[in-house]
């Protein structure tokens, strides 16, 4: 997004800028709260981050991470597992 936007998105008027590293901490956010399934990941990275706008997706986006995990294992046939 980054490199097709490099002067952000216009949208009313205002320019948002497009910030690689944001994209980075969510998914770093995601994997955590998927491995370890928890949800308070997202309030971590969050916390380290200080920035209000990034903590909608990345709520979501570790919800997403840990329904995708519990949806796995409960499909998961027992002999694989063991």
């Amino acid at each position: 997004m980054a490199s097709l936007f490099p002067d952000g998105i216009l949208f009313d008027g205002l320019v948002y800028k497009i910030l690689p590293g944001g994209y980075a901490v969510i998914g770093a956010a995601a994997l955590t709260g998927a491995v370890s399934h928890t949800v308070s990941t997202a309030v971590i990275c969050f916390e380290l981050t200080g920035q209000i706008s990034h903590i909608l997706p990345m709520m979501v986006a570790v919800i997403l991470a840990n329904m995708v995990t519990f949806l796995n294992i409960a499909l998961t046939p027992v002999f694989i597992v063991c």
